[in-house]
């Protein structure tokens, strides 16, 4: 895994005018049911966050980019939800993951839409919350208004540690104070969302 995710950043460096096309395409199938769970996301956007210390990713390219493909995940997922019809949803595409789809199923209960938000740090359960929303036929305006906005704070939230890494490693030869200062930084965006999916895998236990 690591390899492969060091051959995607060697090819990005190589393409820059394609990197934020390739980081779309992945964040839009992170929020895909099934293929979702084969997406090791986190890996891609550390790599992604390395990148634009680079200099090889602009920032605000970088977030777009990623931002605006897992809204259109979130989309097309939703709009599955709403075609196929519970019963039928969840015979052909729920088989074999029941666990993950009451998990999935409890966070909508509690929170409604503001579970798309908390969905995207919760792993494997996360592809669930947008099919389920459009089963339950959660109004389409809402459901992409908690998209659109909560998808640049994940992003953010991902690209940060790997940005901050690559950053400290750059500082660490010419001012050793402020590669600590990175170095905390990082360590606490990393706390604080271990902490956040513990919290939330705990209120989610079934």
């Amino acid at each position: 895994m690591e390899s492969w995710i060091a051959d995607l950043s060697r090819v990005a460096a190589e393409n820059a005018g394609f990197a934020g096309a390739i980081l779309f395409v992945f964040t839009l199938l992170e929020a895909l049911l099934v293929v979702g769970l084969l997406v090791p996301i986190v890996g891609v956007m550390l790599a992604a966050g390395a990148l634009v210390a680079q200099g090889v990713l602009h920032p605000v390219e970088a977030i777009l980019w990623c931002s605006a493909g897992a809204a259109v995940g979130d989309a097309i997922s939703y709009l599955m939800g709403r075609g196929l019809g519970g019963r039928r949803a969840s015979r052909l595409l729920f088989a074999g993951k029941r666990r993950l789809l009451a998990r999935a199923k409890l966070l909508t209960r509690r929170h409604g839409v503001l579970a798309i938000a908390a969905a995207r740090y919760l792993g494997p359960a996360r592809p669930f919350i947008p099919i389920l929303a459009g089963m339950s036929r959660t109004r389409g305006w809402s459901f992409q208004l908690a998209s659109v906005l909560s998808a640049p704070i994940w992003v953010i939230s991902l690209l940060a540690p790997g940005y901050l890494a690559a950053r400290n490693l750059q500082l660490l030869r010419t001012d050793p104070t402020i590669a600590i200062a990175l170095a905390l930084a990082a360590a606490g965006l990393i706390a604080g969302a271990w902490l956040l999916a513990r919290r939330m895998n705990r209120a989610l236990a079934v």
